[in-house]
């Protein structure tokens, strides 16, 4: 990326920027998180604070699903090595492909499922319905993000193609991931608990290793929670389809299950963790977001996280920490400057209706809104990115000062309201792209002076 900025100052502070971003992500690296979360010694395995005998179990099997899982388990293989398994991770070279020697990777798609999804799932399943309580089998399952849409089996009369007709509304009706996978939890077969009790029903044990990618941490909702209890119920997921108002869009299977959902209860959702099933948070948006904070302590500046639950739409979130950034400024509160501001979370973006989706995500219109918010302003910078490398469908994140709206020859207005974030950053050569295995949603640093 080309550094340019009228102010001696500013050229300074957007570096600063862009090497706050890059430790952010390579501190919240899963490989290290599994490192630092898993030993074996005398022949146990220690996970955290507890310990599970090797003795015990015959066959260990390691699955990871989501955008860091290869990591995941390329880290866990150097400690244990598996007697079977596989990963599913997603396509696309925003993601490092990392070797698994023990078992196969598949890369299948995301954020919509196609057909592969459904398949690599299914050979999943396939062995978890090998074993048997003799086995005495240890499961070890490494989640991330994206495992919501990577890993999926579904209900009997639901295709793909419907799930991805689903998908495609969730993504564009501006629902937070929580109320996302709330509905996802009840078009599944596997998620909300279900797959721990399969694998707790064979007699197995599961150990979940998650890497979280959802504000708050909840383990129900990362990755929709394959092995944690389901808090929600089919009367929630249809109520928030009716809620962001794509009942009606929704393919009929999926209506005719979630209604079916209502009264059946072999559909119930599972409110206790089964036997031998274990979950584990490993890696979390804090992780990087000390790693950000730490650099801007470095250069001399009064440096603090504000937020790592951070949610809303990105153009209007700009606006509230624009106006934070221009009272410090103007005011030196509530803090002084040289200030940075480190935010962490997971943004939205709203689509009106008749206006296509642009190629930019919520990181970039949030820098696109508080450029417009700092227009004509000397010394302040933001920068804002997706840990996973990828910002909506295209690049990693963005850049931007009080110059930037006046560098471009595009109108940032129009290119806010068409979602065209993405070619107004790239015309003044300030997207910020980059490769990544990790995923722990969004960090955004501002920088005031």
């Amino acid at each position: 990326m080309r550094i340019t900025a009228k102010h001696s100052y500013e050229s300074h502070y957007r570096k600063i920027a862009v090497e706050m971003i890059m430790a952010a992500v390579k501190n919240a690296d899963p490989a290290a998180a599994v490192n630092n979360s898993v030993f074996i010694k005398n022949h146990i395995l220690h996970v955290q604070n507890h310990q599970f005998p090797l003795s015990d179990y015959k066959k260990i099997f390691l699955f990871g699903m989501g955008k860091a899982a290869a990591s995941m388990c390329r880290a866990f293989e150097r400690i244990l090595w598996p007697d079977d398994g596989l990963v599913i991770t997603k396509k696309g070279d925003e993601i490092d492909e990392v070797e698994v020697e023990s078992i196969p990777v598949y890369q299948a798609f995301h954020p919509k499922p196609r057909e592969e999804n459904l398949v690599y799932s299914n050979k999943i399943l396939e062995k978890i319905s090998s074993i048997c309580p003799e086995d005495k089998a240890l499961v070890i399952l490494m989640i991330s993000g994206g495992g919501s849409a990577l890993f999926e089996a579904l209900p009997k009369g639901i295709t793909i193609e419907e799930l991805s007709i689903l998908n495609e509304h969730l993504i564009k009706c501006g629902a937070p991931i929580d109320d996302i996978n709330t509905i996802r939890k009840h078009v599944s077969k596997i998620k909300g608990g279900r797959f721990g009790k399969l694998v707790s029903d064979r007699g197995g044990t599961v150990i979940s290793l998650i890497f979280s990618d959802v504000i708050g941490d909840d383990l129900s909702v990362i990755a929709s929670g394959p092995t944690y209890t389901d808090n929600t119920t089919f009367k929630d997921a249809i109520n928030l389809l009716q809620q962001y108002k794509i009942w009606e869009k929704t393919p009929s299977s999926i209506k005719q299950y979630l209604k079916l959902g209502l009264k059946s209860p072999d559909l119930k959702a599972i409110k206790e963790i089964p036997v031998g099933v274990y979950n584990y948070l490993i890696g979390s948006n804090q992780t990087a977001l000390i790693a950000a904070k730490e650099v801007a302590l470095n250069y001399g500046f009064n440096a603090y996280i504000l937020t790592g639950q951070n949610k809303g739409e990105a153009k209007e979130v700009a606006k509230a920490v624009m106006a934070v950034a221009r009272e410090i400024q103007d005011t030196n509160n509530p803090f002084s400057p040289p200030a940075a501001l480190i935010l962490g979370g997971e943004m939205t973006v709203k689509f009106a209706k008749g206006v296509s989706k642009g190629p930019g995500g919520p990181n970039r219109e949030f820098v696109l809104s508080s450029a417009i918010e700092i227009k004509g302003r000397q010394n302040i910078v933001v920068a804002a990115a997706d840990t996973d490398g990828r910002d909506g469908q295209g690049k990693s994140g963005a850049i931007a000062d009080g110059n930037s709206v006046f560098r471009c020859k595009l109108d940032p207005y129009k290119c806010l309201t068409a979602h065209n974030s993405q070619e107004f950053f790239d015309v003044i050569d300030d997207s910020l792209e980059f490769t990544s295995s990790t995923n722990v949603n969004d960090i955004i640093v501002v920088l005031v002076g």
